[in-house]
């Protein structure tokens, strides 16, 4: 079936996840309801295979990716990322200590911090919630979509990583 292989494109050819509305329009449908049929078989079909792909439903949205176990062997050949560094270091910033105030993102990352704020607010990976004269900032479950990883994943592999940045500077310390 030709619309069967167009949604099968446009979930693999999409670097964000789709709505039913816009696959239905992409397959050139009659009706939402084929859509969905069409989405629900392919998600089957697709999941039976044995791939390192998977098709998943997240949010009413559609998504391709790479299953996770297959991630840290692939990662590092994904394309080049739409984010800059210091987006991204905000935006990590925010997600391991969440909720977090945003004049205290702006205390540590200096005033750029607004712009790239700004920046994640309209990708949706990030929300903000005003208290006061600030805002609370936290990731969204865009976040965990988009990077493949639960919130709580993160925040352990980065408190490792710091331990062990921790451990050897204070072994080289010691080594004086």
């Amino acid at each position: 079936m030709q619309a069967k292989k167009i949604a099968e494109a446009a979930l693999f050819m999409s670097p964000e996840p789709l709505t039913i509305n816009e696959l239905a329009k992409t397959m050139k449908v009659e009706s939402i309801a084929v859509a969905l049929k069409i989405l629900e078989d392919l998600e089957k079909e697709f999941n039976s295979r044995d791939s390192a792909l998977e098709i998943i439903k997240e949010n009413g949205k559609y998504l391709m990716r790479v299953k996770k176990e297959f991630l840290p062997y692939v990662s590092h050949l994904a394309v080049a990322p739409e984010f800059s560094k210091a987006v991204l270091r905000t935006l990590g910033l925010i997600a391991i200590k969440q909720p977090v105030k945003q004049s205290l993102v702006v205390q540590i990352i200096g005033n750029k911090a607004y712009d790239y704020i700004k920046e994640l607010l309209e990708k949706g990976l990030i929300k903000a919630k005003k208290q006061g004269n600030t805002k609370i900032l936290s990731t969204t479950s865009k976040f965990e979509s988009y990077f493949g990883k639960q919130v709580d994943e993160i925040k352990k592999m980065t408190a490792k990583a710091y331990q062990s940045t921790l451990s050897f500077q204070l072994s080289k310390e010691e080594s004086k």
